[in-house]
């Protein structure tokens, strides 16, 4: 199996023995949790600057990358860390955490430390050799109080679940932070427009180049958990911890509806009241499925809420966390969260939209993946729902979007191959103990076949990528200038 450094999907030769290295990737699946490489790279996905900061300290340097984990231990790795100002440069030492699965070769790592004021210029050091990395400030006003960060979307098309998620979120005073990997280019076109409504904000979620290595290393995209969403969730905390009062980190298809308070500020409030040490609140998710509508002139909150019904079935949730007392996360919790300060909300539920229906398609996954769904098991209040009804309509009445909606899908295309292949390497094996034959795979949906249209293209975001000179133990590889493209298709 080759994994090409292009944005297409991997390509496949079966041919190649296993053990060879190309262009310096080294193609060995039946190794890839234990083959040992001289030098662990390293993708600094992004770096923040904080002049002062509530749970990291005063002119602190926060740190989100991915790095090979196999080579030797990284779950409290340290990383030195130059910081100038022009006048000053000050050599600190940055400590690490994880928040990875053992099943992928790669992990989500964050590293922190305090440095000069007035920040100029980052470098990563090892050994007397430096390499200059990009920095942000990072926020300290937020849209809302309440921020929404949603995982990574790649071959996006249900644009029936955003309008349900960006207008409940709304409702309830909170704010989407959506990062995008490729996207049907009417939806992102859609979603440009709600985000100069003040909806939402869209960020760019990068798939990983190195752009030039002297050791050999593991392909990271193939084997990082889904698209290290870890990473896009611990970015969003990074971004907005001095900024939000709340941050959530749901996906697309996660939708909550307060069950006591008229916004989320207050709910959240009230929760937190019941246990005042807490570090987080975890909210179950509920399984529903919805009908959907064909297009936006069809589409009706107060119908798709008709349409709702709800499974028996809640999983494994997602947590709304203070910013102050959560540095770094994993997708559902960060591992490194004390479980009896995690406080677990017992109602409401988040209403997990995961099998969004065609009216008259032929819906495929509900034959996969079989479940009992019965009469909605979740509040939701008349009233809420004629003012995002009212919501959506202003929003459908702008002259943009009436002319956008006569370009939005209306059926299904990437939804079923992508829930396949993801049913295929991971979800038969974990929740229908479907037989599986060898190790568990690291999640992500990097080897899915995913073909192109002509009638409906992608945006994809893209950036220049830059790799550092050659440093043990670690190499560092990072991006700058992101930009939205049209010329690499619907990949994630």
């Amino acid at each position: 199996m080759f994994f090409s450094k292009n944005y297409g999907k991997p390509s496949v030769n079966n041919d190649i023995p296993e053990g060879t290295i190309i262009d310096g990737v080294v193609i060995d699946p039946t190794r890839r949790l234990s083959r040992k490489l001289s030098v662990s790279h390293v993708f600094i996905t992004s770096a923040y600057y904080y002049p002062t900061s509530k749970s990291l300290g005063e002119n602190a340097i926060a740190l989100n990358m991915v790095v090979d984990s196999i080579n030797f231990n990284v779950d409290n790795a340290t990383y030195n860390v130059v910081g100038s100002n022009g006048t000053r440069q000050e050599y600190s030492v940055a400590t690490s955490k994880v928040e990875g699965v053992p099943s992928c070769r790669y992990t989500t790592a964050m590293a922190s430390t305090t440095t000069v004021s007035n920040l100029k210029k980052l470098e990563m050091e090892s050994n007397g050799i430096k390499v200059e990395i990009p920095f942000k400030m990072a926020r300290y006003t937020a849209p809302k109080p309440v921020i929404i960060c949603i995982s990574p979307q790649f071959v996006a098309e249900q644009w029936q679940m955003f309008l349900m998620h960006v207008h409940v979120a709304n409702r309830f005073g909170g704010h989407l932070h959506m990062y995008i990997t490729s996207m049907v280019e009417s939806y992102f076109e859609l979603m440009k427009e709600y985000e100069r409504q003040g909806y939402l904000t869209l960020d760019y979620w990068l798939r990983m180049k190195f752009e030039h290595v002297e050791t050999p290393y593991f392909e990271p995209n193939g084997n990082i958990e889904w698209r290290n969403q870890a990473g896009a969730e611990t970015d969003c905390l990074l971004q907005y911890k001095e900024a939000a009062q709340y941050i959530a980190f749901f996906d697309m298809d996660d939708i909550l509806f307060p069950a006591s308070y008229p916004t989320y500020l207050e709910e959240f409030n009230a929760e937190w009241a019941l246990q005042p040490n807490a570090t987080s609140l975890f909210y179950g998710r509920r399984e529903h499925e919805f009908i959907k509508a064909r297009t936006m002139s069809e589409f009706s909150f107060t119908e798709l809420v008709g349409s709702l019904r709800s499974s028996p079935t809640v999983k494994r949730g997602k947590v709304v966390v203070r910013p102050e007392t959560y540095n770094h996360t994993w997708i559902h919790y960060s591992w490194h969260e004390d479980v009896s300060t995690r406080h677990n909300v017992s109602f409401p539920h988040l209403v997990h939209v995961q099998r969004p229906l065609q009216k008259n398609g032929e819906n495929n996954i509900t034959h996969l993946w079989k479940m009992e769904f019965g009469p909605l098991n979740e509040t939701i209040r008349p009233i809420d729902i004629q003012e995002i009804e009212k919501d959506y309509w202003r929003i459908r009445n702008i002259p943009r979007v009436s002319e956008l909606a006569k370009r939005l899908p209306n059926e299904d295309f990437y939804l079923p191959i992508v829930f396949k292949c993801y049913y295929d390497s991971f979800y038969g094996f974990i929740f229908d103990g479907i037989r599986r034959i060898g190790p568990m795979q690291c999640p992500n949906a990097d080897l899915c076949e995913l073909p192109q249209r002509e009638n409906y293209r992608c945006i994809h975001s893209d950036a220049e990528y830059y790799s550092g000179p050659h440093m043990e133990p670690f190499t560092f590889h990072f991006s700058t200038n992101s930009f939205w493209s049209k010329d690499i298709g619907c990949y994630q």
